[in-house]
C-alpha cells in the first residue's frame, strides 16, 4: 500500500464534523504542566507520538530534529554521567547538581531535543529551526491527545552541552531543549488564558 493510498484511507475514515469539533476543543484545552509524575508514555504511547512528531512540515525530508529519551532508572543514569563529565568537575556546576537533577530525573519520560541544520540550497537554517519546533510541538499535542501532559523547557549552560557530549550527540547538533511527558502532579494553579487571535491574525485590506 502506497503512501497516498494511506492517506486516502485515513482521511476516508476520519470521523463526522462534531467529533472534528470536540478534537479541536479538547486540542485547545492543552497547556504546559510541571512538575509531572507517574504514569507516563509507555513504548505505545511513545510509538504514537514519534509518529505524530514526523508528521511536521519537513521540506525536502531533511528531518533535522534528533531526540534522545530517558525513562526509568536511566535518569539518574543519564544525571550521573552528567555530573561526572570532566566538563562538570569544576565547583560552580557541581553546585548545579540539584538543578540538573529536576530537569532530568523529575518526569517519566525526559527526551533531550536537538536540531541538526543541513546545507541545503532550498532549505534556510531558520526554517529547518521552524520544522524542529513544528515536531515538538506535534508531540506535545499528541501526548495531550493520550492523556498526557508535557513541559518542554530549555536546558541551560552548561547542561546542554554535557548532554550532547554525554548522550553522543553529533557536535554539530544544536541542543534545543528538554521535552518532559508524565502526569501532572497538580492541578493547575491558574486558569487556562489564551491571548485572542485578533492580537496576532487580521485579514489583508490592501491598505
Amino acid at each position: 500500500m502506497t503512501q497516498a493510498t494511506t492517506d486516502t484511507a485515513a482521511l476516508a475514515a476520519w470521523p463526522d464534523e462534531p467529533m472534528r469539533q470536540q478534537a479541536l476543543q479538547y486540542l485547545a484545552t492543552r497547556r504546559s504542566r510541571w512538575p509531572l509524575q507517574e504514569p507516563g508514555p509507555d513504548d505505545a504511547a511513545l510509538a504514537q507520538i514519534f509518529a505524530l512528531g514526523a508528521c511536521a512540515p519537513d521540506h525536502a525530508g531533511l528531518y533535522p530534529w534528533r531526540f534522545q529519551y530517558v525513562r526509568g532508572a536511566q535518569r539518574e543514569v543519564l544525571l550521573e554521567r552528567v555530573m561526572a563529565h570532566p566538563d562538570a568537575q569544576s565547583p560552580e556546576v557541581q553546585e548545579m547538581r540539584s538543578k540538573f537533577a529536576r530537569k532530568l530525573t523529575t518526569a517519566p519520560v525526559v527526551m533531550v531535543l536537538a536540531i541538526r541544520v543541513a546545507e541545503h540550497p532550498k532549505v534556510p537554517e531558520f526554517e529547518q529551526f521552524l520544522s524542529c519546533g513544528a515536531a515538538v510541538m506535534n508531540m506535545l499535542n499528541a501526548a495531550h491527545c493520550l492523556g498526557f501532559q508535557g513541559f518542554w523547557s530549555t536546558a541551560p549552560a552548561p547542561l546542554d552541552a554535557l548532554l550532547r557530549s554525554v548522550m553522543g550527540f553529533e557536535a554539530q547538533d544544536r541542543m534545543v531543549g528538554i521535552l518532559n511527558f508524565g502526569t501532572a502532579a497538580q492541578p493547575p494553579s491558574s486558569p487556562l488564558r489564551r491571548v485572542e487571535p485578533e492580537a496576532f491574525a487580521r485579514a489583508w485590506d490592501g491598505a
